[in-house]
């Protein structure tokens, strides 16, 4: 995890209008590769203020960042299932189904 100093440098960079100093989100990289480093470079950045609020005891704030940080994590960690077990799946929920009837 980055540290706070660094998370400030890079904050107060892109809001001068500089180029970010994250270079792992690359421009070259194809948008999905790009969403999923964005979305847990924003998860960790907002693990690093729920942190922060926590250790100030600022629950009402460390609340909702926490949720944040859930969905920012999953977006950035999202599996998907091979087409060939979904289709095992739904084959299984009919033979369920016809055990219940």
């Amino acid at each position: 995890m980055a540290d706070l100093a660094a998370i400030r440098a890079t904050v107060h960079t892109r809001k001068a209008g500089k180029p970010s100093t994250n270079a792992s989100i690359g421009v070259g990289d194809s948008p999905d590769i790009r969403r999923k480093e964005a979305a847990q470079y924003i998860s960790d950045l907002i693990l690093e203020l729920r942190n922060l609020a926590k250790a100030n005891e600022l629950f009402h704030v460390m609340v909702p960042l926490e949720y944040a940080y859930y969905e920012a994590f999953a977006a950035a960690n999202k599996v998907e299932a091979p087409a060939s077990e979904v289709e095992r799946l739904k084959e299984l929920s009919k033979v369920s189904e016809g055990l219940e009837a």
